[in-house]
């Protein structure tokens, strides 16, 4: 068809966004709890445990503030998911300061991935401390 002709196109909206709000009782729990959430999106069920003698990665990492902080932890699962094929379902956050993390993963090569996430973002991200622990509200790019 030429274009002005008698067929047509549209451009609709579609959401390329996945929001999830995650519980801690530490700082810990709520960066373990947003990789599960994590895994969880990108298998499409809760996330099983690794299989029995799966490697374990250690992961360091260092930024401006705790919200940079969980935005990179989560970039840093997606990007070793892609480089090894691997969803991380085995979460072991050892340490977060406001500006640092120390973590243990293990993961495994799923048959298909549901989702592939792109991203974490800080669209809308917000950690909120409260008496029961922290909560936070996460947006990814998929």
């Amino acid at each position: 068809m030429e274009p002005g002709g008698p067929g047509s196109y549209a451009f609709e909206s579609h959401t390329a966004e996945v929001q999830f709000r995650v519980e801690g009782v530490d700082l810990s729990e709520l960066f373990e709890e947003a990789g599960y959430a994590l895994a969880e999106l990108m298998l499409g069920e809760a996330p099983p445990e690794p299989p029995r003698g799966t490697e374990e990665e250690p992961v360091t990492l260092e930024a401006a503030d705790t919200e940079a902080l969980l935005v990179d932890w989560l970039n840093e699962l997606i990007s070793r998911a892609d480089t090894h094929k691997r969803v991380y379902t085995h979460i072991v956050v050892d340490e977060v300061s406001g500006r640092g993390l120390r973590a243990r993963i293990r993961g495994f090569t799923p048959e298909v991935l549901k989702t592939a996430v792109k991203a974490a973002t800080f669209h809308g991200l917000e950690i909120r401390e409260h008496e029961d622990g922290f909560d936070a509200t996460v947006v990814l790019d998929v």
